[in-house]
């Protein structure tokens, strides 16, 4: 029943912020639905094909630190591979609520290939946990550098939970007896659960495994500064398709906290909470809300071509073991 009433309060979230956006947009109105229009048939052709492609170097980018941390720990798959089952979850993730659900079939994938399932989810965990402590201390410069910008509620909430949580998970993986106590108490009431909490254990292990690889975590935070780097010209270039005028400081700035703000778990499958990100972080840097509506939907369908990508490769990779 719970898990019911919060996909129809995420669903909920869904269609408020899309309305919010559609309304800020000036949707609603003849002249606003024009105006968006023209935004929209300015649209530089070229421009649009470098973007489509920018947008398949920061999957390349992101799928090489994932690569790093699997070879580490001698999980037998090349980069070709891992760039495969990278986009194979973003096909997953066209259907499923969640992006969790990409990373789960990327490790599933990595796991039956290495025959290591716990070691391959440990790789998701680490690469997904550098790329947010990153990209939380990213947005936290940008929030102290523009304090008069963004020292707005919804920003500094989105901040502020990102931050918490990212705390809570890295408290359970580093100083795990609050997770011990709970496991205990929960088999002791449930015997049923023991099997879930043993592939949990397992999944601890492996996590922890990586403390004896330093280097690699190292490696992986600096390649997560990369994706970053990269991130913001792929925004900034994504922008100029519809205005050349948007600048690359501010894509600097605006980045990070858009990519905070349409990562936490409000709607269902971050839909009108990404196109409410950058509607709003546009805005406050003093850009239309039909830029910044425009700039989200074509990130959308970029995230589309990822998927469609995915789709091609699944079946070449997916169910073979020859490199």
């Amino acid at each position: 029943m719970k898990k019911i009433l919060l996909k129809l309060a995420q669903l909920l979230a869904t269609f408020v912020l899309l309305g919010l956006v559609a309304y800020q947009a000036g949707l609603f109105s003849a002249s606003g639905q024009q105006q968006f229009m023209q935004l929209l048939s300015g649209a530089s052709i070229g421009i649009l094909i470098v973007s489509i492609m920018l947008g398949v170097l920061v999957n390349m980018v992101s799928a090489f630190k994932w690569y790093l941390l699997i070879r580490s720990r001698s999980l037998g798959a090349g980069y070709w591979r891992v760039f495969a089952y990278y986009v194979v979850g973003q096909f997953y993730n066209m259907f499923l609520p969640t992006s969790v659900g990409g990373d789960v079939v990327r490790s599933y994938e990595l796991g039956k290939f290495s025959g290591r399932h716990a070691d391959a989810m440990a790789s998701v965990f680490v690469e997904r946990y550098t790329g947010v402590v990153v990209l939380l201390l990213f947005a936290a410069i940008a929030v102290v550098a523009q304090m008069s910008r963004f020292g707005v509620d919804y920003v500094l909430i989105s901040l502020g939970l990102f931050g918490l949580g990212l705390l809570f998970i890295g408290w359970l993986v580093l100083d795990q007896r609050a997770y011990r106590l709970v496991r205990d108490w929960l088999i002791a009431r449930f015997p049923f659960s023991s099997k879930v909490f043993a592939k949990l254990d397992q999944l601890l292990l492996a996590v922890d495994a990586y403390r004896t690889e330093p280097a690699a975590v190292c490696v992986a935070l600096l390649n997560s500064v990369l994706f970053y780097l990269v991130a913001v010209v792929n925004v900034l270039i994504t922008a100029w398709v519809f205005d050349a005028d948007v600048s690359l400081l501010h894509m600097l700035l605006a980045t990070p906290i858009i990519m905070v703000i349409m990562n936490l778990p409000i709607s269902f499958g971050n839909i009108g909470l990404m196109e409410f990100a950058y509607t709003n972080v546009f805005m406050l840097m003093g850009y239309s809300a039909e830029l910044g509506l425009s700039v989200a939907l074509l990130m959308r369908f970029k995230s589309f071509f990822d998927g469609a990508i995915g789709g091609v490769l699944h079946p070449l990779f997916v169910t073979q073991k020859h490199e």
